[in-house]
């Protein structure tokens, strides 16, 4: 058998391979992944040459938007403002009586990003985060994603169909959500993100981990592994050596994998893909989950995180 060579450590090694089905769409097409014995990242083999096929702005989830104007609302920036920086006590603690702190908030508070911050988020989709941050008085957004039909323009938000390597000047904070793992040549991609982050600056990367809980208990069935979209899964050894290799410092690793690792891989396993009608992304009545079900997917992906074997984390990388 020949030797193949990982292409995030290139460790060479025989075997170790594993073919993985597609399963969002449904087209139940076969890929060939490697799991490096080395870092333990786990490796689409053979990239199709056009992956766009794969991202159909009409059925994909993170394109579901049209153009609209944006605009701050004062009573939330001032909520935000005492949920972030402990501003503006008594109206801020008054708005924040019964609110629950959206999870976005977090991902800006941990590396301190200011509301006038230049922020980038790089594959933004139809930009409902920066839509959702602009609204809570962050002012300088800006995305991009190369698979996107056409730019999107919210009025002070545009989020442009491009990718970084095209990118010029610099932010002062740049976020990944669930991006780096659709992104061939990790390293080259950690090196030109860290060129474009303003020294002493955050890069957000959430992202899925491999070895975790959801391989474990579902193999090739975890739709963590998402052929042919996910390019790389990488480990979390794996990931630090590549933010270190890049120049930047891990300083921060949170945990946060919900219930849908669980029930969509339940499904995956039962041969109903993401956007099948039986399936709960699609039809919540039809998917056959009861409220134990999901209770008891809440409670492992909880636990999952608490114990560090959640099935993605949020990798805060810092640039010195």
């Amino acid at each position: 058998m020949d030797k193949i060579a990982c292409r995030i450590c290139h460790h060479s090694q025989e075997g170790n391979t594993y073919t993985v089905k597609e399963m969002q769409l449904g087209l139940r097409e076969d890929f060939n992944y490697l799991l490096c014995s080395s870092c333990g990242c786990m490796q689409l083999l053979d990239i199709p040459t056009d992956l766009s096929a794969y991202y159909p702005n009409n059925n994909y989830y993170s394109f579901n938007a049209g153009n609209k104007l944006v605009r701050t609302d004062l009573l939330r920036k001032i909520r935000t403002a005492y949920l972030l920086y402990g501003k503006h006590r008594i109206g801020g603690a008054a708005l924040s009586t019964g609110y629950k702190k959206p999870e976005y908030l977090e991902w800006v508070k941990m590396p301190s990003v200011q509301f006038e911050d230049r922020i980038l988020d790089v594959g933004a989709g139809s930009g409902q985060l920066l839509i959702d941050l602009h609204k809570n008085g962050f002012s300088n957004l800006s995305g991009i994603d190369p698979f996107l039909e056409t730019d999107l323009d919210y009025g002070t938000i545009k989020i442009r169909k491009q990718d970084i390597f095209s990118l010029e000047g610099v932010y002062d904070y740049i976020m990944l959500h669930h991006v780096f793992e659709h992104m061939n040549h990790p390293l080259q991609v950690l090196q030109q993100l860290y060129k474009l982050l303003k020294p002493g600056k955050f890069l957000l990367i959430r992202t899925p981990v491999m070895g975790m809980y959801g391989w474990k208990n579902y193999g090739t069935d975890w739709v963590g592994l998402d052929a042919p979209r996910h390019l790389f899964i990488h480990s979390i050894d794996g990931m630090k050596r590549l933010a270190a290799e890049a120049g930047f410092e891990t300083r921060k690793i949170v945990f946060d994998s919900g219930p849908y690792h669980l029930w969509a891989s339940e499904q995956y396993k039962n041969d109903i893909p993401l956007m099948d009608a039986r399936s709960y992304m699609v039809n919540r009545k039809n998917a056959g989950f009861t409220k134990a079900d999901m209770q008891r997917f809440d409670d492992i992906a909880r636990c999952t995180n608490e114990e560090g074997e959640g099935d993605q984390a949020a990798f805060y990388l810092f640039k010195h």
